[in-house]
């Protein structure tokens, strides 16, 4: 099993970059189906957007190190936006689970991509979690950030039961349309070839920049 070489670094680069475009995506339509602002269903929608992204890289990269190193990005990018000091933590793991499972089948088992993806998808909860584990510390990280007290009290969600499973079914949902949607658009990507990062960018592009204030 190969580890990613230098020729690769660039297509991790492209991997990293898309799939934090896609997570700017989720991040915008979860806030149009919840407007309380507190990136509830933003994990499942980026999971829905970027499993095209993450299956295509996966299967052409095929090499350790890859899955990490964009959990590494996404965990570092929570970190120094100031949303806890344990909201990068969910990344890594994420990304380390994914990458032992998919590496498992040498990243050509269609069913083990399939589950590390599903884990890789609860990379992008931080900010939730931390917001259940470490309420105190998450409200104070909001406050720094220059959010007023209304804002902070409506953004807030109770850690029942009931939502906490609902939250991680609607991740687990994204993924799973996320990743049924790669068998369609896969196909359509490798005839395009490496193009498909130029492709992505200019369709998601703006979607990110309007997003980023919103962490």
């Amino acid at each position: 099993m190969n580890r990613i070489n230098v020729n690769q670094i660039k297509q991790v680069g492209a991997f990293t970059f898309l799939y934090f475009l896609a997570i700017g995506l989720g991040v915008l339509v979860g806030n149009l189906v919840d407007h309380q602002g507190n990136m509830f269903y933003a994990p499942a929608f980026s999971a829905l957007f970027g499993g095209t992204i993450y299956r295509y890289y996966l299967e052409k990269i095929k090499g350790v190190g890859s899955i990490f190193i964009v959990g590494c990005v996404i965990g570092s990018f929570f970190l120094f936006s100031r949303h806890g000091a344990g909201a990068f933590i969910p990344a890594l793991i994420a990304g380390s689970f994914a990458e032992m499972v998919a590496s498992s089948g040498r990243f050509r088992s269609n069913l083990r991509n399939a589950l590390s993806f599903v884990i890789f998808a609860f990379a992008t909860t931080g900010p939730i979690l931390m917001m259940w584990f470490y309420p105190a510390s998450y409200r104070m990280s909001l406050l720094d950030r220059g959010k007023s007290i209304d804002y902070v009290n409506r953004v807030m969600v109770s850690p029942d039961l009931a939502t906490i499973t609902w939250f991680v079914l609607t991740v687990i949902l994204g993924a799973g349309l996320g990743w049924g949607l790669s068998n369609i658009l896969l196909p359509l990507l490798d005839k395009k070839g490496d193009k498909d990062a130029q492709t992505y960018y200019k369709v998601l592009q703006s979607y990110f920049c309007l997003v980023m204030e919103q962490y």
